[in-house]
């Protein structure tokens, strides 16, 4: 695979490791931090929490997808990154439901800070989460919608490959709220 250089983080970057969602190598390789999670659909208002549906009505072509974007500093070496989504219900993480990413599938948002785009496919669904992630979609716009049939939880997991070393970050505080039905009530202008 061919290697990616991460900007050098500024400062700060070590006191934030000791937070929650972060994590590095153990030969000092590289390090990060999973910073937000957002999704394309908002709870209620367009301040509402993100949230993750897996039936929606009123949104054409996209009645089993719910689009997330993970945004996390990276600083070293970095040669790919594997995402994944875990459930809180009972902590396990569907292997299907992960995918690997190169350098050329990351947003560089600049100073270190990386942002990646992916479609979430209940099509295939088990019992709460999708099994399938499509990296790179083209972005859609964030959605007010009514949700019903709480099903759990997950939050993200990106384990990292240096090429020397390799580490998880989990973000436990990160947790996304999943919904069997929601239904799009209106569309905002807002980038996810």
């Amino acid at each position: 695979m061919k290697k990616m250089m991460m900007a050098a983080m500024g400062v700060g970057l070590t006191g934030m490791l000791a937070s929650c969602g972060s994590g590095s190598a153990p030969d000092g390789s590289a390090e990060g931090r999973i910073t937000s999670v957002r999704t394309e659909y908002r709870q209620g208002s367009a301040t509402g929490g993100f949230i993750a549906c897996n039936n929606v009505t009123n949104n054409p072509g996209r009645t089993q997808q719910t689009q997330v974007a993970m945004r996390f500093t990276l600083a070293g070496t970095i040669e790919s990154i594997k995402i994944g989504l875990k459930g809180n219900t009972n902590g396990d993480r569907d292997d299907n439901f992960t995918t690997t990413a190169t350098g050329q599938q990351l947003a560089d948002l600049g100073n270190g800070n990386y942002k990646v785009l992916f479609n979430a496919n209940s099509g295939a669904a088990g019992e709460m989460l999708p099994q399938s992630i499509v990296v790179t979609p083209a972005a859609v716009k964030v959605k007010v919608v009514t949700a019903s049939n709480f099903l759990g939880s997950f939050y993200p997991r990106i384990d990292v490959k240096t090429g020397t070393a390799n580490f998880p970050i989990i973000a436990l505080n990160l947790s996304t709220n999943v919904y069997r039905d929601c239904a799009v009530t209106s569309v905002t202008g807002e980038d996810i």
